[in-house]
């Protein structure tokens, strides 16, 4: 481990192996918290590399504990670590997606340098984690939805939660996340924090066989913000696109922020599927799931997507949903 610390003190990166050693050495404890710190901070002043990210991956993914589902579905995540402090709006669209028909297999976790992430909101609003594949598969089949909290299946990420929370900041494992659901997925909808990290996934994305969307605010925003243009790359297109173009207006940054506790993120979380949210939060959640269907039904065009997502905000189903999954 020394020398691969010392060669990334120096400013150089990790080849394909030492990257899926790094991982291993963390997920076997061989390192200290002081030294998993360091190894998170030389990555804070710059990007990881394609050969860092596939070595990186590939040992979560084969570290981590396999989830084999009956049927395919699409994930709805975001990297996080964008710093704008948003409402949880990919567990929303999630949530909205699956109560209009499309099967979500959605992985998440605390967050780390936020108020709410994905684990923290569902928690608090009292969704029990799941962790055997039999579990999830019963909310897939009965909800179209289930939820993998990412600790549970992936003991090298369980291991640097504290530190990652103690540190506050954007690691290498908020990019991470969204490339290492555990379960056999048919597609990804993903939001990152900046241009780069889009043009890396969309790098690796395009080697799988799996439909998917990465997206950007030129704001900086890890989503679909619409209080800017945005960057779509996918499978088939990249695109620079206003959201006037897609019907929706351009709007302010603080009509769509959090609360300041998770409380009050769950609470933001619950007007949503209420319908009882302004009318720029209803937006933002309805255009981010719209563009995650397409990911499982392509054939779909894009107004017809977003009537399903509205009609599943509007007529309280994914409210309902939210509160099946609560009670089962």
């Amino acid at each position: 481990m020394k020398n691969k610390l010392e060669k990334l003190s120096l400013g150089f990166s990790l080849d394909e192996k030492e990257s899926y050693d790094l991982i291993t050495d963390i997920s076997e404890e061989k390192l200290n918290a002081t030294q998993i710190s360091a190894a998170l901070a030389f990555y804070i002043s710059r990007p990881i590399t394609n050969e860092e990210l596939s070595g990186f991956k590939n040992a979560l993914l084969d570290l981590s504990i396999p989830v084999k589902l009956d049927k395919q579905g699409i994930d709805v995540c975001g990297t996080g670590g964008d710093g704008k402090n948003t409402f949880n709006i990919s567990t929303l669209s999630a949530l909205v997606l699956a109560a209009a028909g499309i099967p979500i297999a959605k992985h998440g976790n605390y967050a780390s340098s936020s108020v709410s992430g994905s684990s923290d909101v569902l928690k608090h609003l009292g969704y029990q984690f799941k962790t055997t594949s039999a579990e999830l598969n019963a909310d897939l089949n009965n909800y179209n939805f289930c939820f993998m909290h990412a600790p549970l299946f992936h003991p090298a990420l369980k291991k640097v939660t504290a530190i990652r929370k103690e540190m506050g900041v954007r690691t290498f494992f908020n990019i991470m996340g969204p490339l290492v659901n555990p379960a056999n997925i048919s597609g990804r909808y993903v939001g990152v924090f900046n241009l780069e990290t889009a043009r890396l996934y969309n790098y690796h994305l395009q080697k799988e066989k799996l439909n998917y969307t990465i997206v950007h605010s030129t704001e900086g925003y890890d989503e679909v913000s619409l209080t800017s243009p945005f960057k779509l790359y996918s499978n088939k297109k990249e695109q620079l696109i206003q959201p006037e173009e897609l019907g929706f207006k351009t709007i302010k940054g603080a009509s769509i922020a959090s609360g300041n506790t998770i409380a009050e993120a769950g609470d933001m979380f619950i007007s949503v599927l209420k319908n009882e949210c302004t009318r720029e939060q209803k937006n933002v959640v309805v255009i981010n799931s719209a563009l995650a269907y397409l990911c499982h039904k392509p054939e779909v065009n894009l107004q017809e997507a977003i009537n399903y997502c509205k009609e599943a905000i509007e007529s309280k189903k994914a409210f309902e949903l939210l509160k099946k999954l609560i009670n089962n």
